[in-house]
């Protein structure tokens, strides 16, 4: 029998693990910018496939969200948007958004990490959660 492969059109296995990773700053944690940061380091090459968040309060100005690739020493505020709008923190409470992303022709390479960006003032928000859908290669 002859082996051969199938992939996807962005060049992944159709039968690549998918895991979900999900991240809470609870209480009013996410009202402090410091709590923002790195939340995943890829282990080996992979792809970020979606990404949702939900707010329990919501934001009393103008505070978003954004999804951040930095890769080899870039510190966090320093590497790559991933998302083509940020989430609105002060949308209302309990409502999941779900991410458009802008795709990274090579995915996430060994090494790579993910980070939460705030933008804006955090003032009120509370129990923030995302989740990243992840497929790994």
């Amino acid at each position: 029998m002859d082996r051969h492969t199938h992939t996807t059109l962005d060049g992944t296995s159709p039968l690549a693990k998918t895991s979900l990773v999900s991240i809470t700053l609870p209480n009013t944690d996410p009202a402090t910018a410091a709590n923002y940061g790195i939340i995943f380091i890829a282990t080996r090459p992979c792809f970020l496939k979606a990404v949702s968040e939900v707010h329990t309060t919501a934001g009393s100005s103008t505070p978003t969200l954004q999804i951040e690739r930095l890769q080899g020493t870039q510190a966090p505020d320093a590497g790559t948007i991933l998302l083509k709008t940020a989430f609105n923190l002060a949308a209302t409470a309990n409502t999941v958004q779900r991410g458009a992303l802008i795709p990274l022709p090579t995915g996430l390479k060994l090494g790579d990490r993910l980070c939460l960006k705030d933008i804006g003032t955090l003032t009120a928000i509370a129990g923030l959660t995302v989740t990243l859908e992840i497929q790994f290669i």
